[in-house]
């Protein structure tokens, strides 16, 4: 190749480079200069994300349609993962302390389950070894880091500080407060399928300043979310409650769909009803500008919300149980303080269960203590450390000795045995002294000196003669008892489902043998009036009255009467009352028991006469005090109508005295059964909410 021809391939060569740049320069002031405001606001409205749209669980209605659970909307606000991990390490401290001053500003608490004291001394304010969710995450996150499991509360906190490079210009506890949202963000997984929850439930205002400052909060987001509405103050320990999932929980509900943030139900019906009240989450594609604006909705796919459960309960008569619980136990307190005969004066809590006779549907569940559902998180601690034990369901997670309300079980184990008939009389000479080194007395020989003379099984029933059912107990023997009141459903759990259920005991010779104890003949005395070993929850007691009343037949309690697809109407779930024991019995035992029942409460001398000899309605009734430490237990149950059952109610206050003292709860609450149709509206109040 010759000179000449090299150097105009060359020059072409320069020439071609030339354009090549030329063209390029000016397409990039094309792009920067002529149009670079037009494809600016393109690029800033083209962000694309997917964004959670929440699906609010399903209402709980009580059996008559009054809503006890709802929802209602409010804003959250949320971290947003990609927007997150573009803030520089070094601000993230001061954008954390801006939010959460703006919030304390308006008043607005955020959420930090970090159990450290907001102030200096930092100390733990978790009970140690209390099997808590904060104790848990806690240590499950002492762990991962490494840190010494008896770390003090001080040195986690500066030990925090420096792994998320908080700058010492902040005072402790402001640090306390960024550490805390940091170690929030880890233990809730925060990542860009997780958006973090910074706060809930927070107020328009609050809104707008966020807003207005979208280019310091850039990686925060503000969403709407459901929120739970409870309806009713009541009814705390059988709605229960919605949190959290636990770091424990997850691995297990992940499989199900769920995300580390969402909530589900912790206790009582919320838990049990999960799978129902739980609605699915729909999602919404959503284009926005760098600063968080929404340009354009893509595309939508809409939640479906949780299903619409009716719970057998009743409102009013769940009402009135809870009041009267709770002004029964102070009552009792002050009347034991003047009266000792009484007893009472250490009244603490108690419980109270109603079931419809005919079907087994649990019409009221009340327990005493109780708590407020809207201050749960708030009050853990102090309900976990009170002695009461607030938290605790004693209608089905607490037993007691049935006292005389038992002895009906007697009474039918000697008829079925016949060792007595129902005109088998007995005198009652006040002390039983068949037994040289047990010679328990009758009670009112004990307190007046007196007896109640000859009495058949009717009359015992209706006066509470412990002198005839030692005698009749003695005879009949220990065995025909235990499995008299095994056939009433003592014994065993009623499988209602609510956690915490316990099966209680019966007195005999298995299970003193179960406690490495043995039996002796002079233990019978006791059981037959329903003390020695013989333990049962409220909830059984309710349910064994239910069953005097059908004369026989006991159905298996329950607490969704149905369930409905708020959206279409379509009825997915109709209770079906189960049968789950009969007992069979002569007509005559039948009348001779039930026959002493109705005199207990309306003849002169029944055990609740002076409560009941006027009222409108006629029922069947027991008292029963059982010996206790700390005073005796004060136990009640009756059913009404007597004629034609259709509700049945056991009461029981701890150390409550004399059984007599609480006839007023169980009236209470016939009273709203009864007369209290017309007033069907639900106590509200506005801002009982809880998240």
């Amino acid at each position: 190749m010759n000179r000449e021809s090299l150097k105009i391939r060359s020059i072409l060569l320069v020439v071609l480079l030339v354009l090549v740049m030329a063209i390029g320069i000016g397409r990039l002031y094309s792009l920067q200069v002529v149009h670079g405001e037009e494809y600016l606001r393109q690029s800033e409205s083209k962000l694309t994300r997917s964004v959670t749209l929440s699906a609010p669980r399903g209402e709980i209605l009580d059996r008559n349609g009054r809503t006890m659970v709802s929802n209602r909307t409010s804003f959250m606000i949320e971290f947003d993962a990609v927007s997150w991990r573009k803030v520089e390490s070094g601000t993230r401290a001061e954008l954390i302390w801006e939010l959460i001053a703006l919030c304390n500003a308006n008043g607005q608490k955020h959420i930090d389950t970090l159990p450290v004291s907001d102030t200096v001394p930092f100390t733990y304010t978790y009970v140690k070894d209390g099997g808590t969710e904060a104790e848990g995450n806690l240590s499950a996150y002492i762990k991962k880091r490494k840190y010494d499991a008896e770390i003090s509360a001080d040195d986690l906190i500066s030990n925090m500080a420096e792994r998320y490079e908080v700058p010492e210009t902040y005072t402790k506890e402001q640090v306390r407060a960024i550490v805390g949202v940091r170690y929030e963000m880890e233990i809730r997984q925060f990542s860009t399928t997780v958006p973090f929850l910074f706060a809930e439930d927070i107020d328009v205002s609050l809104v707008t300043k966020i807003q207005e400052r979208n280019r310091l909060f850039s990686c925060v987001r503000i969403t709407v979310e459901p929120i739970r509405q409870y309806q009713t103050r009541y009814a705390a320990h059988l709605l229960g409650r919605v949190g959290n999932i636990y770091a424990e929980e997850y691995d297990e509900l992940k499989e199900k769909g769920y995300t580390r943030n969402d909530q589900i139900g912790k206790d009582g019906m919320e838990r049990i009803l999960e799978d129902w009240l739980r609605g699915m989450d729909g999602t919404q594609t959503i284009e926005t500008t760098t600063g968080g604006r929404i340009t354009n909705v893509v595309s939508e796919v809409a939640p479906i919300s949780g299903k619409e459960c009716t719970l057998t309960i009743d409102v009013a008569v769940q009402e009135a149980a809870e009041k009267a619980l709770a002004e029964i136990i102070p009552k009792l307190r002050r009347e034991g303080q003047t009266n000792p005969r009484w007893g009472g004066n250490n009244a603490k809590g108690g419980a109270v269960v109603a079931i419809d006779v005919k079907t087994g549907g649990v019409l009221a569940m009340a327990s005493n203590p109780t708590y407020d559902l809207t201050k749960f998180t708030e009050n853990y601690n102090a309900m976990l450390e009170d002695p009461l034990k607030p938290m605790v369901n004693r209608a089905i997670a607490a037993y007691f000795p049935p006292g005389s309300t038992f002895k009906p079980v007697t009474a039918l184990a000697a008829l079925e045995a016949g060792t007595i008939t129902p005109y088998t009389a007995i005198v009652d000479k006040g002390i039983y002294t068949y037994y040289k080194g047990y010679q328990p007395r009758c009670d009112i020989y004990k307190t007046y000196g007196k007896t109640h003379g000859s009495v058949n099984v009717s009359d015992s029933l209706k006066v509470s003669c412990n002198y005839f059912f030692y005698d009749v107990g003695r005879i009949v023997g220990i065995n025909a008892i235990t499995e008299t009141a095994e056939k009433f459903g003592f014994g065993v759990k009623t499988e209602l489902g609510l956690p915490g259920e316990l099966s209680g005991q019966v007195a005999g010779y298995e299970t003193r043998k179960k406690a490495g104890g043995i039996w002796y003949d002079g233990d019978t005395l006791g059981a037959a009036i329903g003390q020695s070993d013989t333990l049962v929850t409220p909830l059984q007691l309710a349910n064994y009255t239910a069953m005097l009343a059908t004369r026989g037949v006991q159905y298996k309690p329950y607490l969704l009467e149905s369930v409905r697809d708020a959206d279409t109407n379509d009825i997915l779930y109709t209770a079906t009352p189960e049968v789950a024991r009969e007992a069979t019995y002569k007509e005559s035992y039948w009348d001779a028991v039930l026959g002493g029942m109705y005199r207990a409460a309306h003849e002169p001398d029944g055990t609740a006469y002076s409560k009941f000899k006027d009222y409108p309605i006629k029922i069947g009734a027991k008292t029963g005090s059982a010996q206790a430490p700390g005073g005796s237990h004060a136990l009640f149950i009756a059913f009404a109508p007597f004629d034609d059952p259709e509700i049945a109610v056991a009461v029981v206050v701890e150390n409550g005295g004399q059984g007599s003292r609480v006839t007023e709860v169980a009236k209470q609450v016939f009273d709203a059964y009864f007369f209290d149709k017309s007033n069907q509206s639900l106590t509200q109040d506005e801002n009982l909410l809880v998240q």
